[in-house]
């Protein structure tokens, strides 16, 4: 992690297919939303991958079995507000093979219960123990790409923005 709030890349695997709709780009905009909350992001790590069955669990692992997605961008920002409690946001980039295939995604993603694709920070950094309730959660679907963002307290507490808003700036 970089503690000045760069990028820092969190895989070698084989990365998003070329020509994907996924990647840097959309987790950079995804940081500059979240600074536009008046929060400090104090990390990014963001991991690019095409084995979405590998990056998930529960029902969405099940559903990626069936129906294999076309790209994947995951990103964890680890947040900071202004007396210093932390949070951390994680961030889903899944691109599908079709519109289709994109809404059934986004429908069973925002079921309760239902998994999801698995949080970065999860695998790296140091919040690796948060535990993701799905409280400040959101999601959106741009033709066969769909975001979900999720948004947990860490540490003291969280005295900033609402977390909800800030997984709606997160998932815009």
């Amino acid at each position: 992690m970089n503690p000045d709030g760069a990028s820092v890349p969190a895989g070698e695997g084989p990365g998003a297919p070329s020509g994907s709709h996924v990647g840097s780009s959309n987790s950079a905009a995804a940081q500059t939303r979240i600074v536009g909350q008046g929060v400090r992001v104090s990390a990014t790590v963001t991991d690019d991958s095409a084995d979405c069955v590998a990056n998930s669990y529960g029902q969405i692992q099940d559903f990626f079995r069936a129906t294999p997605c076309a790209a994947l961008h995951r990103a964890h920002f680890d947040l900071r507000d202004q007396d210093g409690d932390a949070a951390v946001v994680a961030v889903s980039w899944v691109e599908m093979p079709d519109e289709a295939s994109a809404r059934a995604l986004e429908q069973l993603l925002d079921t309760s219960g239902t998994g999801n694709v698995t949080e970065l920070s999860r695998e790296r950094g140091r919040y690796g123990t948060v535990r993701y309730t799905g409280d400040a959660y959101a999601s959106r679907r741009d033709g066969a790409v769909v975001v979900n963002a999720q948004a947990e307290p860490v540490a003291r507490g969280w005295s900033g923005p609402g977390l909800n808003t800030i997984a709606a700036s997160a998932a815009h």
